[in-house]
């Protein structure tokens, strides 16, 4: 059995290609997405976000022991 005393669970948030990191403790909050990105100042809708290895759109839930990676979107001709 594991127990995990005076471990701070959070969601890690990483952008690919780039050297920030963010790690959030949400404790036994549920929120969505594009509310997490908010938080850290980002746009939901200038990424593809990955939580837990499966492409989510901005509705999807998220809590603490998540892993988020953000794939900037890139356009242009």
């Amino acid at each position: 059995m594991f127990y995990s005393y005076g471990v701070t669970k959070v969601v890690i948030i990483r952008i690919v290609g780039g050297s920030k990191e963010w790690k959030i403790s949400l404790g036994q909050e549920r929120i969505r997405v594009k509310e997490l990105l908010e938080k850290i100042g980002l746009l939901s809708n200038e990424y593809v976000v990955v939580k837990n290895g499966q492409v989510v759109s901005e509705e999807k839930t998220v809590s603490d022991d998540d892993e988020i990676v953000l794939y900037p979107v890139v356009s242009g001709g």
